[in-house]
């Protein structure tokens, strides 16, 4: 009774072993999938809120504050060439009418300078604004370009990572044997084992596929 138990125990630790193996490969095979896609996920979710951020700026986008800008610029300009545009106004010299009458012209320049100065930044706020745009637009083409070249080299590093998980040949060939040996125990035929021992060597350990886990 004893001596029959030992082949049956010794095919079914052959059998669970393969079974287990099967079971981690399977879990690793899964484990990597599922990081695999929350990686491409996560990059993709990245590139959406930039194109998200990119159409907010846009929709938000007018020429007031490409105006002010300008206009800003203009009166920065005005102000360096000031002094010398009303040199000639500020002399101390002349009576009370002449200081009157050059402090009125000065005032009258600054104000038609003020007044150009609006009128072209207004002209020049619509290109601005457009040119902003178009930077805006070149900016985002470049980020998702870059974002799609990283996103196939995670990609491709999550298919090695995949391809790397493979079945551990020697627990395949000590399953091989304990169940060759419960079989050849059970016929009656030790000599069976022995040359049955290289055959499942060779057949667990040297042709075994990893991507079909079975054996080629």
């Amino acid at each position: 009774m004893g001596q029959a138990i030992i082949p049956i125990a010794l095919m079914a630790a052959g059998t669970l072993a393969q079974q287990s193996e099967n079971d981690r490969v399977i879990k690793k095979q899964d484990e990597a999938t599922a990081q695999g896609l929350l990686n491409q996920s996560r990059r993709q979710q990245d590139t959406d809120r930039r194109v998200n951020d990119e159409i907010a700026q846009l929709e938000t986008s007018t020429a007031d504050a490409a105006r002010n800008e300008r206009l800003g610029q203009y009166m920065q300009t005005l102000q360096r060439g000031h002094k010398q545009a009303v040199a000639g106004l500020e002399a101390p010299i002349g009576g009370a009418t002449f200081q009157a009458d050059a402090g009125a012209a000065r005032t009258g320049a600054d104000n038609a300078a003020a007044t150009t100065a609006g009128l072209l930044s207004r002209i020049d706020a619509p290109q601005l604004q457009r040119q902003g745009e178009a930077f805006g637009y070149g900016k985002l083409a470049t980020d998702i370009d870059m974002a799609a070249r990283e996103s196939r080299g995670q990609q491709l590093i999550d298919q090695l990572r995949l391809r790397g998980i493979r079945r551990r040949p020697e627990v395949d060939l000590l399953a091989g044997l304990a169940t060759s040996a419960g079989g050849a125990m059970a016929g009656g035929g030790g000599g069976g084992f022995a040359a049955a021992a290289p055959r499942l060597g060779a057949n667990y350990y040297g042709t075994y596929d990893p991507l079909t886990m079975g054996t080629a």
